[in-house]
This record gives C-alpha cells, sequence and structure tokens, in this order.
C-alpha cells in the first residue's frame, strides 16, 4: 500500500513538470529573446525597487490576515512570528513542487508542542480560503465590467469556480447544510471532518475575524495588482498602456491559472501573461512582464528562506 502510494506521489510530480516543461515551450517558442531582453535592460532599478517594496508590504498585509484569524491565539503567537511563519511557507510555495507546500509547513510550525492543533490548523486553511474567495469575487467583478472583451470559456470558468465558492462559503456559514452531506462519510472520517468543520465554522461566523480579514485580504489583493501595474509600465512602450482596470480582469484569472497540476503554476502562470497581455504590450513585453512577476516571487521566497535558516519559535522547545 505504502509503495502504491509513492509511486502515485512520483507520478503526480511527473505530470506537474511535463505541464510546466510543456507550457514553458509554448512562451519559448513565441517569444524573440534579443527583443525581450532589450525591453529588460531598459528597466528602471530605482522603479524596479519600489515595485519589490511594494511586494515587501504585501507580505505583511499576508501576515496580517492571517494574524487577525488567529484572533484567540495572540497570547501565544505575536505578529512578526506569523509574519515570520508567512514568509516560510511562501518560500515553501516555491521551494517544493505545489502550490499549497507552503501551508503545509505553516501548520507544522504553528501546532508542534500545542494543545489546540486542530483549530490552529485550520487557520492556515481558512486564511488560504479567504485569499483564493478575494480573489476569485475579484475575477468576477472583472468579468461583468469587461463581459465583452472575454471568451466563452473564460466566462464560463470562472463562474463555476465562483458557484463552488460560494457553496463553501454557505456551508461554512449556515450549518443546516453540512448534516445531510457529512452522512455520506464512513463514521470515523465523518467525525474527524465535523471537529475540522466546527473550527473553520468557529472562524467563519466571528464577525470580527471574518470582516477584518477580507478587509486586510482586499489590500493583498490590491497591492499586488499595483505591483502589477507598475511591472507592466516598465516593459511598455508609451503607446502600448494598458487601462490600470484591466488589470483587476487578467491578473485574478493568471493567478486562478495557477490552480491547474503543475509546478507552483510555473509555465501555465507566464503563458497567461502571454495570453492575455500581448495585444496590450506585445508578445515580448508580456512575456518580460512575466518574467518580473517571477522576480517578484522569487524575492519573497528568498526573504523566506533567510528567515528560515534564522527561525527559531518560542514554541519550539515548550513541553
Amino acid at each position: 500500500m505504502g509503495n502504491n502510494n509513492k509511486v502515485k506521489r512520483y507520478l503526480i510530480v511527473i505530470l506537474k513538470v511535463f505541464v510546466s516543461i510543456f507550457f514553458i515551450y509554448l512562451v519559448a517558442r513565441k517569444v524573440d529573446i534579443s527583443a525581450m531582453g532589450s525591453i529588460l535592460k531598459g528597466v528602471s532599478i530605482p522603479s524596479l525597487l519600489w515595485i519589490l517594496l511594494v511586494n515587501f508590504v504585501v507580505t505583511v498585509f499576508i501576515a496580517l490576515r492571517w494574524y487577525f484569524i488567529l484572533h484567540d491565539f495572540r497570547g501565544k503567537w505575536s505578529f512578526p512570528e506569523i509574519w515570520k511563519l508567512s514568509l516560510i511557507g511562501l518560500y515553501f510555495n516555491v521551494l517544493l513542487p505545489t502550490g499549497t507546500g507552503g501551508d503545509a509547513v505553516k501548520i507544522i510550525y504553528l501546532t508542534r508542542n500545542q494543545q489546540e492543533r486542530l483549530k490552529l490548523g485550520t487557520s492556515v486553511v481558512f486564511d488560504r480560503f479567504i485569499g483564493s474567495s478575494t480573489i476569485i469575487f475579484m475575477a468576477v467583478a472583472g468579468v461583468l465590467f469587461y463581459e465583452r472583451y472575454l471568451p466563452a470559456e473564460l466566462k464560463i470558468s470562472i463562474t463555476g469556480i465562483f458557484i463552488f465558492v460560494l457553496i463553501v462559503w454557505i456551508l461554512i456559514l449556515n450549518d443546516r447544510f453540512v448534516v445531510p452531506i457529512g452522512k455520506l462519510f464512513p463514521s470515523v472520517i465523518r467525525q474527524n471532518l465535523k471537529a475540522f468543520y466546527i473550527h473553520l465554522r468557529d472562524y467563519g461566523i466571528n464577525s470580527r475575524i471574518l470582516f477584518s480579514a477580507i478587509i486586510t485580504s482586499i489590500v493583498v489583493q490590491i497591492l499586488s495588482v499595483y505591483a502589477q501595474y507598475l511591472s507592466a509600465i516598465l516593459v511598455s512602450s508609451a503607446e502600448m498602456r494598458i487601462p490600470f482596470p484591466m488589470f483587476f480582469v487578467f491578473i485574478p484569472i493568471i493567478w486562478l491559472s495557477a490552480i491547474v497540476p503543475s509546478l507552483g503554476g510555473l509555465g501555465i502562470r507566464e503563458y497567461g501573461y502571454l495570453f492575455f497581455f500581448r495585444f496590450y504590450l506585445g508578445k515580448d513585453a508580456a512575456i518580460a512582464l512575466s518574467l518580473i512577476n517571477l522576480l517578484l516571487i522569487f524575492s519573497q521566497a528568498l526573504l523566506g528562506a533567510i528567515v528560515f535558516l534564522f527561525f527559531r519559535s518560542k514554541h519550539q522547545d515548550a513541553r
């Protein structure tokens, strides 16, 4: 049984590698290396540093959102610790062949030597869900405003994801619908799911936590989109500027594409930049924009790697 699980994991990793390589190939065959190199050479270093600073501020608000969710544990966890754990999570999201590997690492750190492990671990899941929800709501808003510019397949996909997220929110906020669903699972699994759901609902129905987390998450997404907009200005020519509101349409959709099995969205994300921005920036500038985005991701991961090397929680030696 154990060998079968290992084989499955290896096959999943191989699939992700293949998907990423395939989309990288699709991007590479479209790019003019010399033209893109010229675009990147012309990037203003002071402007790039400002974008990196904005990107750094984003990590602070990401941590703040999680800190708000951990309202009942503030006596145990300080904001600087939560910020460091958030950075470590961003590092492992890049290091591990999945976009959620960092969440697992955060749960390990957060629950070590703690009594309320499940509730603490559920905070990570709820934090991820809040972030994903705001991204999806942004994408839906973008579709409503720019519906005529988007292909039908894309609109259907976003609508389907939106309905799924809406159903999850209904289940979190109203437990009447959960009981019949729970009966579909075996009793052993049902008990574990019930405990997880209770903690998830505790976070969801706490108006102070929910409001603070949602507002902070909106700030995270706005700052992230703003950084993308500034990056586009860096690589675009004067006559090929794209309106700022359009970024609230395209960027969330590109972020959502990372749910496709791949190495943390590598390749698929870059193809998304090419697909959506080539008509506004040109294909070479669109790919240059995707590379700057990759730099932003790696800059957060680098900071997380540094924190990981020196991080020592006061809870690690607790008994």
